[in-house]
């Protein structure tokens, strides 16, 4: 993987306001990423159509997005070290978000 950021552009299809759910769309390693931010701070991550994260209570819209953007990245990142190692390289990560450990279905130890 290069060190390059994911490039994501705002939807600009959609209306644009302080009351209004922006959308973000990028393409990286193969998959397709979208985040939806809300202004009162919930946001969605989706790669390939499938949801992969959701934020409830983030300060603001612009927090929800470097915060799904960062697990995007992270997400990326983890599969083209996971090519390079052979295996999956995200497996023995400590998963510390209560929210994420209970969506995957997963108990505090």
């Amino acid at each position: 993987m290069t060190n390059k950021p994911i490039d994501w552009t705002p939807d600009l299809s959609l209306p644009t306001s302080k009351s209004t759910v922006q959308h973000f769309i990028a393409k990286a390693g193969g998959d397709r990423l979208e985040i939806d931010t809300t202004p009162w701070g919930e946001a969605d991550l989706t790669v390939n159509g499938q949801s992969i994260a959701h934020l409830d209570a983030a300060a603001s819209a612009g927090d929800a997005f470097r915060t799904l953007e960062t697990i995007a990245a992270d997400l990326e990142a983890g599969k083209d070290a996971g090519k390079d190692a052979g295996k999956d390289a995200r497996l023995d990560q400590l998963i510390e978000d209560d929210e994420v450990r209970e969506r995957l279905g997963l108990t505090r130890i």
